[in-house]
Order: C-alpha cells, then structure tokens, then sequence
C-alpha cells in the first residue's frame, strides 16, 4: 500500500506543480543517483523522502433484505509524507516538509448474496484505496502550495 500512495503522492504533485505554472518532470533518478552524476537541467529537485499510509475502520453496520445485504462503515486513512526541496545546481537542501492528511468517509464495504442454503459475502477493499488515493492527493496538493510559496 505504502509503494501505491507513494506514486500517488509523486503523481499528484507533478500535476499540481504544472497547474501552478511550474514546469515540471519526473527525471526518473533517485537524488543519490543524481548526486554521483551531477546535475541535469533544472532549478529545483523535489524529492519525495517516504509516504506512510495507515488506515481503519471506525464502525459499519450491515443491513439485508432478501437474499441481498450491504455493509457500509466508517473509514478512517491516514497519509502522511516527506517532501525535500533542492537547489539543482548546488544540490542544497533548500526545503523539508512534513504534510499529511486524515480522509474519514461513510463508505460501503461489502455485500452480501445468498438464499437458504447457503451465503457469501464480500469485502469491497476498493473502498479503502479510494480513501487513500483522496489523502495523498491531499498532501501533494499541500506539498504543491508550499513549493510554490503560497
């Protein structure tokens, strides 16, 4: 999960950093690597350091009718990240930010189908990524709004 939220974050935040005007890329290196080979052709490094992830359910309640049933809970994520800015030239730490963001939501996470003899039910985990992916999108965007100054 940890890998996942990670490229959301880094995603997220090229997006956000071309909508505020900043032409931005991913150089597709790690910030050692571009320390042992020099620099290439930029202003800035951004550096995502780690994104954390935590998550879990508060409460749900299922609810059925019929051969049908439908769980639906409280889901609490929790994304936290660190972003490093860095002078492309100089290879300077410039900036450090520790963001993150907690995303509670009333969410349904599973469903249930069966008859008289017999019965399934199944957990919809889709509903936990989408938490996640809306706090990481979060963070970058706040990660976006300090590079730029605002």
């Amino acid at each position: 999960m940890e890998q996942s939220v990670a490229n959301t974050v880094q995603n997220a935040l090229r997006r956000e950093l071309r909508s505020l005007g900043f032409d931005a890329f991913d150089t597709r290196a790690t910030f050692d690597s571009i320390l042992r080979s020099g620099p290439v052709d930029a202003d800035f490094y951004v550096e995502v350091v780690s994104a954390d992830a935590a998550g879990r359910p508060l409460g749900g309640i299922g609810v059925g009718s019929g051969d049908l049933a439908v769980e639906v809970g409280v889901l609490v994520a929790r994304v936290a990240a660190e972003v490093r800015l860095y002078d492309a030239r100089t290879l300077k730490l410039v900036e450090r930010y520790e963001l993150q963001k907690k995303s509670t939501a009333v969410v349904p996470t599973g469903i249930g189908i069966g008859g008289r003899s017999i019965w399934a039910s199944i957990f919809i985990p889709f509903a936990h990524y989408g938490q996640y992916r809306a706090a990481a999108r979060d963070v970058a965007h706040q990660a976006a709004i300090r590079i730029a100054g605002q």
